[in-house]
This record gives structure tokens, sequence and C-alpha cells, in this order.
């Protein structure tokens, strides 16, 4: 029986032979190789779960390497996995291949030349395998016997695998395709029914070949591929995981860095965390398999977890532990870490030619991975720079709700200029502030940083909307930068709830009543700041109503590029006004989320967002704070302590024992992961009492992907707080917040169900 696992190793000129399935379908290839004239002939077989098929086996010829290593199983793009969905054979003219490739340009990479493609599929009444594929380049005219007889040699091959299939051969795509050695061919020989029917007893049929070194070449390729695109940690180690990995018959792969006289887990996939965490932080003056394999320059391998435990008899045994390899990581001309590989055991001995492949591959690793190391390193830096700017908390207050968002670009390492302010005039009210410099760059912080310090200034001496703005355009051109701003000032008189909006070159605010209604003013735009030292700026006054929530934001959360700027607003007009009446960190989060869905964020983004609450008859009533320092868990205590005393002042003490298991369980999470004061909220409306955890961490850790899986590393962030949290509280969220994060959660007030 042909096992998983025999399919998924490599298969080297020196490597296992080829399966039953394999020689199937090497027969049916050099037949299409033979008969056909073709540049290049593959096998497409479906994947583990079905969702994709992968090229399983290919005719080795110079144009081998542009075919398609694989595609969703129902991506009509290719002519593959459209015969494999339609039941039946698909043609592509080149005019059909290029008006795809305009459609989508990734493809050009499939087809840079004139071709036309074929691909039948290989299935019976009851089995679907996969496809067979062929290309020729250029295109030619191709009779309609031709196309018989590809469907003939797919039908052929479809009941050979329900036969082998039956008997428990493996069907499913192996992790890296096989390339089998070209036969000669009768150029020009017609091919007709007779020939279909004649050909199995062919000379090609008892030769099978083995693998070409093309599978090594081919292997490496791939791995480049994904390595060149590779910008995180995480991209590193799932190439290596993909590509690497499960291409040897792995199941688990561990990455680590030596710095500081310790090895640390960079990434991990297939590991338990508690697997992780035997191995983070080890000492290098210590022995064990990962610190001899870096010190020595030498691969360890172990058949079995026994052969494992009896090299190394004083080290913790790790009770998963089953066959596993040690190989340095090399990176110009130094030993930099360690890779460890587990294998199902017992693992067979690597061939020479696959340790050669295997070397090389993770030299390739080892680059990406210090490249990739210092991006992230630098990234946290820069960012850390850009967030300490930001406020380190919002106001508290009885007459408004705020809370803020702040999304950094992640295409480069740079940082952008956004940022955003609340500011406390004399004569009372809230500031609100948002603001853009041009470019991405630490002048553009630094620009930031100035003006954010100048409108607080100026606001703070009593001015007017237009008239911050007027001063802040002079203190921005006369700082000999030839950067430029946008800013928009909005000032929001508490007791009235009149806004007064001045804005220089900015988007101007969103403001929805509590219907969802848009609150419009035709708001006069100035010039954007150090354009013009002379410039004078105007303001608008309109009447906000209470319950009204107003958006301030840069914009990097709109999609300008693809919708257009109008648009763009339109669409973000319509999430405020549809959800309005949402929790204002459940809306923030709405208002975002298309954005933190974009894989590559090209700018920065900033939002401000407000609820007036004013003297709305069913708002909240009373509001109260407090804070602990960071690290300080004893502070908890306090906490406790200060719970107490709140809720016998307003009258809740029933709510006590609840309040008190909640609160103590997320302000110990945020002190044990946040390098930050951790400040206590809580807000009275008539029917529950909210209570938010906020950090202001200025200086983030570096990011590391301990493990593959998010969902584990977003369990082990929140601990088991938070599930007590999700099985007592009303209602509950967490989410970044600007600066640092905001943990929220709602406690009903008894007898206040129905409002």
């Amino acid at each position: 029986m042909d096992s998983p696992s025999s399919a998924a190793h490599p298969q080297g000129p020196t490597g296992p032979p080829l399966t039953s399935r394999d020689r199937v379908i090497a027969v049916a290839l050099r037949r299409l190789d033979r008969r056909l004239d073709c540049s290049t002939c593959t096998a497409y077989l479906l994947t583990e779960d079905d969702r994709a098929l992968a090229a399983a086996m290919m005719v080795d010829t110079t144009l081998s390497f542009t075919v398609p290593s694989g595609m969703a199983a129902d991506d009509r793009n290719f002519s593959t996995a459209r015969a494999h969905q339609a039941g039946k054979l698909v043609l592509f003219e080149n005019t059909d291949l290029r008006e795809l490739t305009r459609r989508s340009p990734a493809l050009f990479l499939h087809n840079p030349y004139p071709m036309m493609v074929a691909s039948a599929p290989v299935r019976t009444v009851r089995n679907r395998f996969g496809a067979l594929s062929v290309r020729w380049v250029p295109p030619r005219p191709v009779a309609t016997d031709t196309l018989d007889f590809l469907q003939a040699v797919a039908d052929d091959l479809a009941v050979e695998l329900t036969d082998l299939a039956a008997r428990g051969a493996w069907m499913k795509a192996p992790y890296v395709p096989l390339f089998i050695a070209e036969v000669p061919r009768d150029r020009g020989a017609p091919v007709t029914g007779a020939a279909v029917q004649a050909d199995p007893g062919g000379p090609w049929a008892p030769a099978v070949p083995k693998p070409t070194g093309s599978t090594f070449l081919y292997q490496l390729q791939r791995l480049a591929a994904e390595l060149t695109a590779a910008v995180h940690i995480r991209d590193v180690l799932a190439a290596a995981d993909s590509q690497v990995v499960r291409p040897f018959g792995g199941r688990a792969v561990m990455l680590c860095l030596a710095e500081q006289g310790r090895l640390h887990v960079v990434g991990a996939a297939g590991f338990s965390r508690e697997a992780v965490q035997r191995v983070e932080g080890t000492l290098l003056s210590h022995r064990t398999p990962e610190t001899d394999t870096l010190r020595t320059i030498e691969i360890q391998s172990f058949p079995t977890a026994e052969a494992l435990r009896q090299a190394y008899p004083d080290i913790d045994p790790d009770p998963e532990a089953q066959a596993r390899a040690y190989l340095p990581l090399v990176s110009n001309g130094r030993a930099m870490g360690c890779c460890v590989l587990e294998f199902p055991e017992p693992a067979p001995p690597f061939a020479p030619e696959q340790l050669a492949v295997l070397t090389i591959m993770l030299e390739q690793v080892g680059q990406s991975l210090e490249r990739a190391r210092s991006y992230e390193i630098e990234h946290a830096l820069t960012q850390t720079l850009q967030r300490s700017l930001l406020p380190r908390s919002l106001p508290h207050m009885t007459e408004a709700v705020a809370t803020a968002r702040y999304l950094p670009a992640t295409d480069r390492a740079e940082v952008g200029g956004d940022w955003y302010d609340i500011v406390s005039p004399p004569g009372g009210g809230m500031g609100l502030v948002i603001g853009d410099v041009e470019g991405h760059s630490l002048e553009a912080v630094a620009v930031m940083g100035q003006l954010r310090s100048g409108v607080r200034a100026y606001a703070a001496e009593g001015h007017d909307p237009a008239t911050v703005l007027e001063r802040s355009n002079r203190l921005l051109s006369g700082l000999g930068t030839d950067l430029y701003a946008t800013c928009c000032c909005v000032w929001l008189d508490l007791a009235s709830g009149t806004a007064t909006t001045a804005t220089a070159g900015h988007p101007s605010p969103l403001i929805v009543d509590s219907d969802g209604n848009g609150v419009t003013e035709s708001l006069p735009v100035g010039p954007p700041l150090g354009v013009d030292a002379q410039a004078r700026y105007e303001q608008s006054e309109v009447q906000v109503a209470a319950g009204s929530v107003m958006a301030l934001f840069t914009d990097g959360l709109l999609d300008g590029r693809l919708l257009g700027s109008d648009a763009a607003m339109e669409r973000l007009g319509r999430v405020l006004a549809d959800h309005c009446g949402d929790n204002l960190e459940v809306l923030a989060d709405r208002l975002v989320q298309d954005r933190r869905g974009w894989r590559v964020l090209a700018d920065d983004a900033a939002l401000l967002l407000v609820r007036y609450e004013g003297a709305q008859p069913r708002g909240h009533r009373r509001v109260a704070r407090t804070s602990v320092q960071r690290h300080h868990l004893q502070g908890v205590s306090q906490v406790r302590e200060f719970l107490r005393d709140l809720l016998s002042e307003w009258d809740m003490v029933p709510l006590l024992e609840t309040m008190e298991l909640l609160t103590s369980e997320v302000v110990t999470n945020a002190l044990i992961h946040a390098h930050s004061e951790v400040e206590l909220r809580l807000r009275e409306y008539p029917d529950r009492i909210r209570v938010e955890v906020r950090d202001s961490d200025p200086h983030p850790p570096v990011p590391t992907s301990i493990v593959a899986d998010e969902e584990n590393n977003q369990e082990a962030e929140s601990g088991r707080g938070l599930l007590i949290v999700d099985a007592l509280a009303g209602d509950w969220g967490s989410s970044p917040a600007g600066r640092g994060k905001t943990t929220w959660f709602d406690i009903a007030i008894p007898d206040c169900d129905s409002g």
C-alpha cells in the first residue's frame, strides 16, 4: 500500500522508488509527451483537503518551471481547474490567455509567452482525481484527434487510479511534483484513434524512468520565490514549513536564533507551546541538541525519540517528541541559529543528495530570517517612536465618550505622520484634532511631533480652530522643511452641543445623529499647512444633538485608490450611519475592519471617534476612574478596594462580587503583558455599568511568531481572564485603541433589563 508519507517525501536521483500511482501517471505523461509534440505536460491531483489542485508530476522540459504549481480547484483562470470542475476537456487559445492575464496580471508569471493550453479531467463516474494539462509554445493548430487522444489518455489513467485507490493507494498530490525525463518523439506522426488503441504496448510503457534532478531544482525555485516575497518572520516560517519541512516528510519546524548568549525561538509550526518553551531562552553555554548544533555547526539526526533521550539524558525530556533533525542556520558566513525538524518516527536517514539540497534551502531560510528579524526590530522601533507621540490617554468625562484607532502602514519600516489628539480649551469643552504629515520618514514623525505640540499650545491659549490652524501653518512654514500637512480642528461646546470646525486640506469630519441621519454642513476647506505661510482659514458651526457620533480620520482609512475619494467617503459614512448606535469600541472596529483585512497597507490611518452624550435623558449618570502603575501586580488589591468604595457610594453593592472578579482578571492580564500604566474606567448607564481597562504601552515588544497558530497566540495573550469575562459579562470586547489597547465589558444593573 502507498502511504501519504511516502508520497510526501522528496524524490531525487537516488531517492525512494516510484510508487504504483507514480508509475501509472508517468506512463500517461510519456504517452502524451511522445505523441502530442507538446512543450509541457503535467498531471495535477487534488490536495488532501480537496480544495486545490497541485502539480503531481511533469515531464522535464526547459519550460516546465513556468507551469503553475497549483491553483484553487474552482479557479476559472486556469484550464486545469475548469476541466476538473466541468468534467470535460477545456482548450485555451492564446487570445483567451491574454484576456485572462489582462484581468489578472499575476497570471503573467505562468503565461509569459504566446501559447495554447489544453486540459482533460481525470475522473470516472464515482471518482475525481484531477486533470492532465499540456501546453504548446508557440501556439499551433490542434486537430480534433489530438484532443481526443488527450482525453483518452486521461480516461485510461482515471480507470487505473480507481483500481489503485481501491487497493489503498494514496491519491492526493505530493508537496513537490516529480519531474520525469522526456522520451524520443515521433515528430509529425499522425495521432489517430487507432494510435490511441495501439500505444499502450509502445516502447515508453515498460521503461518508466526515475525522476530527474529538476525535482530538487523546483524545490529551490519555489522556496526562493516565497522567501523573496517574505517580509515578516511568520512569512519565512510559512515558506520553510510548506517548501522545506513538508516536502521532506517532516511534521514540525522550529527556527531559533542566538542573541545575547541565549537561544530564542523566533518561529515554530507544528510544535506545542510547551515544546517551544523548553527551548526558548536556553543559555548557549548549556549542552542541548540545539546549542551543540550551533556550536559544532554539524547536523544531528535522531531516527527515534528514544535515540534523542539517550544522547541527551540530562535535559528535560519532551513527552511528545518524535524523530528529530537539528540543522545549523548559517548566514553571511556565520552560524546564527538552529533549525529543528520533527518527523514521524522512525525517520529514514537523509541521502547525500537530500542533505545537499536541504543545506542550500536552510541557507536561504537563514538569510531571509535574519532580514525579516532586522525588519521587525526596525519596524517595532519606528512604531514605538510614532505611537509615543500619540496621546497616552483620552479624557474621561460625563458629556462625551471617545476612542481612537491608529493603524501603521505595513509595506515598509518607515513611519508616517498621522496623529490625533483631544485638547482642553481654557473656556471649557472638548477640542478634537486630526492631522496627517506628508510622507513616511523620521522627518515626517518629527514634523508631526512639532505640529501636535504647537496645536496643543495654541489651543491652551484659548484660540478658536481657524486661528489655531493659521498659527500652526506659520509654525510649519518656518521649520525649513519641504513637507506639508493637513489638519482638522473641531471645538465642541459640551453644554450647548455646538461644534466649531476648521480644516486645512483635510477631509471634513463625518457626523450622524442618534438615528443615523447625517448632519450635513458645507465646510470651507483651506490649503494644507506649510503651503502658503499667509493663508487664512475659515470656520463654521454646526449643532450636534445628544447621542450624535463624530468621526475624524486621515485619508489612509479610505480605500480611495480603488473606489475614488468621494465613493470611499460615502462608504465610510454609510457604515457610521448604519451602526451609530453600537458600543463606541465596536463601532470603531467596524470602521477600520476593512483596512485591517488588507495584506499590505500602503498608508497609515488614524481615527478619532466621539459620541456626544449631552443631556440625553437615558444617557449615563456617573463616571469614575483609577490607575495602576506598570507591573505593579499588588495594585490589583487597590483596584478591588476602589470598586468596593465606589459601588457602595453608587448603591450597587450587589454587583460587587462579579465586578471584582472580572475587573481583577482583566487588570492582571494587562499588567502582565503591557509595559505601561493601566487605567480603569467605569461609566454608568441606566441599565448597565461599562468597565474599560486601558493600557498605553509606548514600547511594544519586538514581534515574535512563537507559534504559527494565531489562535493559540491570542489565547496565550488573553489567558483565562477573558474566558471568565466571556462567561459572566453581558457583552465584552478587546481591541487596539490608538496607543495601547482597550478591553471593555458590561455588567447589567439588576431589575433594569427592560430599560
